[in-house]
């Protein structure tokens, strides 16, 4: 009898390994709202909410709705290792609030990444793609890989400027949203 029950022990004992560890194992989560390291308070100079009516250099490219974005034409089209093919900067009505980082190729993507990982830190992966988020308490950062269109972009959001929109619009759904 003795055997029997070392065997049901050391059975017990696998099956309890086998649904603990693989938690124990996985990398630490961050509680919501809880900033990441370095969490960035403006872009290049420019802190978050500043008026583009207080910026010189900034070249209008295209408006959408309440929402306009611009480019700085002397920017420096380089993040770390990885060539720039152009930064938007984006203003809800006149408000500094977001900024685009677009680059082309694998390599400029990675580049990006790996600079983006040594200042804020690794970064939470989506669905195990090429999709990452940094979330903040004031900025929400996210890149992305588009392997069909060999592109990628980075995307930084100041979040009390995205609240006040949601509230402007109440939330209301895309133009044509109802179509789908």
């Amino acid at each position: 009898m003795s055997v029997a029950r070392d065997r049901i022990w050391a059975v017990t004992i696998v099956v309890l390994l086998v649904m603990v560890l693989p938690g124990c194992l996985q990398p630490p989560q961050r509680l919501p709202n809880t900033a990441f390291p370095n969490e960035p308070d403006g872009f290049r100079g420019i802190k978050w909410g500043t008026k583009i009516t207080r910026l010189s250099g900034m070249e209008f490219v295209r408006s959408e709705g309440a929402e306009k974005y611009y480019i700085r034409p002397d920017d420096k089209l380089k993040v770390g290792e990885a060539v720039v093919e152009r930064i938007t900067y984006g203003f809800y009505r006149d408000e500094f609030f977001k900024v685009t980082i677009y680059v082309k190729g694998l390599k400029n993507y990675l580049d990006l990444k790996q600079t983006f990982s040594g200042v804020y830190g690794e970064g939470d992966n989506v669905f195990g793609k090429d999709f990452y988020t940094w979330p903040g308490k004031q900025v929400f950062i996210t890149i992305e890989f588009k392997g069909m269109l060999n592109e990628g972009e980075a995307i930084y959001t100041y979040k009390p400027i995205m609240e006040k929109m949601s509230k402007e619009t109440g939330g209301k759904s895309a133009k044509g949203a109802g179509d789908l």
